[in-house]
């Protein structure tokens, strides 16, 4: 089965599959680790030391030849005041009618009917897409669009001159940004960053349609005030047009996009940022396509110096800064390593029509990845280093499957219940790559993961969670799906910009060490993190890898997480346009 596949329906199947068996003991799940509250009031820093070298030895620790320090709070409370008291962020919640209706309605229709409907045609569209040739129901493959499977071959005879870093015109390019994220993420540019002679980054935009970006950027200028904004370089690409490609990357650090699905609009940008030695950061949940991609290049993007982070938005920063972030205190605090770690999601927002387009194309595409892989199970390219030898570091999943009571004993979660979310194998995927690429940890201990959404009751957290198993058995479903492509938002579409004020994300991570010593932190992002805040930290990603290069974890090129190559220095950008951070340490 196809990881991408797997990734986005993991929690559904996970959830029908024990549904019968959890049903009966979900009223409470016991605390399995005991955590005092309590932090000490003193500031805390904590230092992420540069390497020089390919690949660090992870018997030895880690020799700090330069050193990027960032001061973190250790007044976590602070942030959650921040949250409820100053931003009156309200979580969302269900209610008891929306219970009652899951309950006694969605339910019994589940069992009876749309379950053993969503197998049989389920099983029927297996059967057809294999007798007809790979040909999937949504006839994607009939779009002539360029997909996984026509990238450009990298290995084509041709004299690629890399330009210096130094030499080139633009910091960062922003690919998508007539898409409602990318239209977010220029508007983003324009505000923080500022345009023309008072910018203090140099920056563009790039797309198909030179039309629609003169239209993207004269509706931002009406938005800011900014005449200005009008007169943004415009970089004319189309990914399915090959002699179009080199002038996006040829003459900027890096190039950041929100043109997905990615496995789709994406593989030929990451061949040219490879050949041409750019540097490369997206938005994508794509985990299936990423491993390709790395599989296809990352030895020429050693050779390049390109550097090609993904994942850098609601997928999967957050989650993958707060573990690595807990796993550092750990280490330099009280020389411990990370053995189990939870994330605790509270947040508010909806979801757009690229989203849903990217699950689409995820599913359309499981056949075909189900039959290239049935074959083999080689080693997770995840778990291995930089030189292509097995990483010692690993990560065991610890996700729920159905609702239960929060574990983590910090009063904000007292009574508290957890139900599982959607993105959290993805999420967990992520956090095993940084967790391999470890440069300072010791211990083999493998990390357990866990991860969950906060409801303030039973009744929340069950509607919450059997609504994930209805919505993702009708996106399954290969009937059921074509109707909701038509009723659930478009690719452009998205929320309103209220919708995006209200929204929110908080991240309450909770470590412990192999040694028995604790760490708690919190991340939070005052609009929702799915698009508002998933701009924001693409941009501050794109930036850190054009403009901090001295600073990064690794100094050569390939694939990287997040986390594993500019935490501290992600962390730091993002703290400085608008996040809230904090943490703190309990020794044992």
């Amino acid at each position: 089965m196809a990881p991408h596949f797997r990734s986005y329906l993991s929690v559904f199947f996970f959830c029908s599959l024990h549904f019968l068996h959890d049903l009966s003991t979900t009223a409470f799940s016991p605390s399995i680790h005991q955590f005092h509250s309590t932090t000490t009031s003193k500031q805390t820093s904590y230092t992420m030391s540069i390497k020089s070298t390919k690949i660090a030895d992870p018997a030895n620790d880690v020799s700090q030849t330069k050193q990027f320090r960032y001061e973190a709070s250790t007044d976590i409370q602070s942030v959650y005041n921040q949250m409820d008291v100053v931003d009156k962020k309200i979580p969302m919640k269900n209610g008891l009618l929306a219970f009652l209706v899951t309950l006694f309605l969605g339910v019994p229709i589940w069992f009876a009917f749309l379950l053993p409907f969503t197998i049989v045609a389920s099983a029927i569209h297996f059967g057809y897409v294999l007798i007809s040739g790979g040909k999937l129901f949504s006839n994607s493959k009939k779009s002539g669009k360029t997909t996984i499977d026509s990238v450009f071959d990298a290995s084509e005879d041709e004299n690629i001159e890399i330009v210096p870093m130094e030499s080139r015109k633009y910091d960062v390019v922003l690919l998508g940004a007539t898409g409602y994220t990318g239209k977010l993420a220029t508007t983003y540019l324009a505000k923080q960053y500022g345009v023309g002679s008072k910018s203090t980054v140099n920056w563009a935009i790039a797309g198909r349609s030179k039309a629609k970006l003169n239209q993207t950027l004269e509706s931002i200028s009406m938005e800011l005030g900014n005449v200005d904004v009008k007169n943004v370089d415009v970089i004319i690409t189309d990914t399915s047009d090959k002699t179009t490609l080199k002038n996006l990357v040829t003459d900027t650090r890096a190039v950041i996009t929100t043109a997905g699905p990615f496995q789709k609009y994406g593989s030929p940008v990451v061949e040219f940022c490879v050949k041409y030695g750019t540097h490369y950061a997206d938005i994508t949940g794509e985990v299936d396509w990423n491993k390709k991609m790395m599989k296809r290049y990352e030895s020429s993007a050693l050779k390049t110096g390109s550097k090609l982070v993904s994942f850098c938005g609601h997928d999967s920063v957050p989650w993958d800064l707060t573990v690595r972030h807990l796993s550092n205190k750990l280490r330099e605090d009280c020389n411990d390593d990370l053995e189990y770690v939870e994330c605790l999601d509270e947040m508010k927002g909806a979801a757009s029509g690229g989203t849903l387009a990217t699950v689409y194309e995820s599913l359309d595409q499981a056949v075909k990845e189900f039959e290239l892989e049935f074959g083999g199970n080689p080693l997770d390219l995840y778990e291995r280093l930089p030189d292509g030898s097995e990483s010692p570091y690993k990560v065991i999943s610890d996700l729920p499957s159905t609702v239960s009571q929060c574990r983590n004993p910090s009063p904000r979660f007292a009574n508290k219940w957890c139900s599982p979310f959607f993105m959290a194998p993805i999420n967990m995927a992520i956090v095993q790559r940084s967790v391999a690429l470890s440069l300072a940890r010791k211990s083999i201990t493998p990390v357990k993961y866990r991860e969950a959404a906060v409801a303030e009751n039973f009744m929340d957290a069950f509607t919450m969670w059997f609504g994930l198993i209805i919505i993702s058995t009708l996106i399954f479903n290969p009937v059921t799906r074509q109707i909701l492509k038509k009723l659930l938002p478009q690719p452009g579409e998205g929320p309103s910009e209220k919708t995006r004020m209200e929204g929110f994300l908080c991240v309450s991570g909770y470590g412990i060490g192999v040694k028995g010593n604790k760490a708690e932190s919190v991340m939070y992002f005052p609009q929702d993190g799915g698009y508002h805040s998933t701009a924001r930290m693409l941009v501050e990603s794109g930036l850190c890898l054009a403009l901090d290069g001295e600073k990064h974890s690794y100094s050569d090129g390939g694939f990287y997480s997040p986390a594993s190559i500019m935490c501290d220095p992600l962390v730091d950008r993002l703290v400085k346009t608008g996040s809230k951070f904090a943490c703190a340490i309990e020794r044992k």
